[in-house]
């Protein structure tokens, strides 16, 4: 089933990278936590940079937080506000986010582990043109990671692994935002380090697929450097 599923992303995004009229570099450096504070509440946060292909500009800075319901180890509801910076053709420009989210992660005996996470998104995206005001519009969200382990050591010691991921983005009444239904698609392919059971390092290859409001279709080649941790601060 994992290799259908693998073989299914592939020709999705070798379907809409040959259909893509502009192609870009760029870099995105990220840190994702989850912070464990009871047994049923936590705290989600994440920090993002992206930036130009040689790194002399910021193309998109986000900062995300959100409060969880931890229905189990695995399943988790989330609800958030995120502040982005856009950079434009007029120089930048803001936008705020309200977001809830589904989580599931399953995992196998073999180390293995699928993530699916559904998140819905209220958008405020100010104009880069002088006009004043707010676009608004809804954006729907599904993503999918697989973990696959590279070596059977023991969860004390560095444990290298394979993170295959893919994210289907659509719009809804998001008129002045993005008319198109279908808004992106992002897929990466990354090796990683799990540090102690808690902390990964990852650096990956990601190809972002843009259907902008106007102009021709984007695809974006990136480098992807993630720090992801999950804390537990109610047993200490």
């Amino acid at each position: 089933m994992l290799l259908r599923f693998s073989t299914l992303l592939f020709f999705l995004q070798l379907s809409l990278f040959l259909n893509a009229q502009k192609q870009q570099n760029a870099n995105w450096f990220t840190y994702f936590a989850q912070y464990r504070l009871s047994q049923h509440w936590g705290l989600h946060a994440d920090l993002q940079f992206r930036t130009d292909e040689r790194v002399h500009r910021t193309n998109q800075s986000l900062v995300r937080v959100g409060l969880q319901h931890l229905l189990s180890s695995a399943t988790n509801l989330t609800l958030g506000y995120a502040l982005i910076g856009n950079y434009g053709e007029n120089g930048y420009y803001g936008e705020h986010r309200l977001w809830q989210q589904y989580l599931h992660t399953v995992l196998w005996s073999s180390g293995h582990s699928m993530t699916h996470r559904l998140r819905l998104e209220e958008r405020w995206v100010a104009h880069n043109d002088g006009q004043e005001g707010w676009r608004q519009g809804f954006r729907l969200r599904y993503f999918n990671r697989t973990l696959l382990p590279l070596s059977r050591t023991s969860p004390t010691q560095a444990q290298p692994y394979l993170a295959i991921q893919n994210e289907v983005f659509l719009n809804s009444a998001s008129r002045d935002i993005n008319p198109n239904l279908f808004d992106q698609n992002r897929l990466l392919l990354a090796v990683g380090i799990l540090h102690k059971g808690h902390t990964r390092l990852e650096l990956g290859y990601m190809n972002q697929y843009l259907n902008p409001p106007k102009g021709p279709d984007v695809i974006h080649h990136i480098v992807h450097l993630s720090i992801l941790q999950v804390l537990d601060f109610c047993t200490f």
